[in-house]
């Protein structure tokens, strides 16, 4: 009878501990997901607030560049030598600032936005023909320029005839991408990725963009016209337009990081037939429109949603009828 009992208590002792253990896994587990859950939430919320300080100070940057550019109406970029002013200078140089935005810190820089190739319906067969016209272009390359100059003609012409390689409303809607082509001018510098192949010979950039491709504006906005902004230019870009043999082209791409990380003038880090060269094909001078981009420190990375931005600069007065047009506002 006692070893009954005692055989009864034992079990209700093993009873008890497997729910302690069942009940501490439990609450182990439960606390895991909640703090996992605060990572999750808290990274989240850091991101929906580095938009808010990205868009204050895309603000307060557009009154900094109008503010330089009304002291310094003739300077040009990579031609300002930064230590001869006890003030930052804000020019469309691709030079990294930073910016103290009520005690959080941002960097960025700025270019103009009269840059890439200008794929419009009067250029684009010059632009892809320059690839093609190489004297080192490979087969693929003078196939591959065959086929986007079809596909961009189908696109833009209104007619329904099909070149060798091109494609019309037929073949979109084979492809479930029914209402294209176009059968006009783009409106968007994007509809080129929906011709097939063109990321080939135009790839998208770090931050999943057609950079090397010149923004078309929105309806009512001037055209971005001119040759391309120097400091934006694609190592590619300035092989094809300027001829530039391999060791000018290493001299040239040096000396513009060398500007754009230790302000060097391009004056003492290229020869003048070399500076002339690209300033042949290459503008020098601020258009007026500009290309933004923010991010967090490199030196102090945090959770933080990238702002690129281009608009129409305007006097430090303010923008005309209080209202700044942009022609492109991504976050990434």
């Amino acid at each position: 009878m006692k070893r009954k009992k005692i055989l009864r208590h034992n079990a209700a002792l093993i009873s008890v501990l497997c729910l302690i253990f069942t009940a501490g896994i439990l609450t182990a587990m439960t606390l895991a997901l909640s703090q996992s859950g605060t990572f999750g939430v808290a990274a989240h919320v850091e991101l929906q607030r580095s938009m808010m300080i990205a868009e204050g100070a895309a603000a307060r940057i557009q009154y900094l560049l109008a503010a330089d550019r009304n002291l310094n109406p003739d300077d040009r970029p990579g031609e300002v030598d930064y230590t001869g002013f006890e003030y930052d200078r804000f020019l469309a140089d691709g030079v990294t600032h930073t910016l103290d935005y009520y005690g959080e810190t941002v960097q960025f820089t700025v270019t103009d936005a009269v840059n890439g190739w200008d794929m419009g319906a009067n250029n684009y067969e010059k632009v892809l023909k320059s690839f093609s016209s190489q004297e080192d272009a490979g087969d693929d390359i003078v196939d591959l320029v065959d086929q986007l100059t079809h596909r961009i003609g189908d696109y833009l012409d209104s007619d329904d005839d099909i070149r060798e390689y091109g494609r019309e409303a037929v073949d979109y809607e084979d492809q479930g991408a029914k209402p294209l082509p176009r059968n006009g001018e783009m409106q968007f510098r994007e509809e080129l990725l929906y011709i097939e192949g063109f990321t080939d010979l135009f790839p998208l950039d770090g931050n999943g963009r057609l950079s090397s491709i010149r923004l078309i504006p929105p309806e009512g906005m001037g055209a971005l016209e001119g040759n391309p902004g120097l400091f934006s230019a694609t190592r590619e870009m300035i092989e094809l337009e300027c001829d530039l043999a391999e060791d000018e082209l290493d001299t040239v791409m040096d000396a513009l990081s060398r500007w754009k990380t230790d302000k060097e003038l391009l004056s003492d880090t290229l020869d003048e037939e070399l500076l002339s060269k690209l300033k042949s094909k290459f503008s020098t001078t601020e258009s007026g429109a500009y290309t933004v981009e923010i991010s967090s420190p490199t030196d102090k990375p945090r959770p933080f949603r990238k702002l690129i931005f281009s608009y129409d600069g305007f006097e430090i007065s303010g923008p005309e009828d209080s209202l700044v047009r942009y022609m492109e506002w991504n976050f990434l």
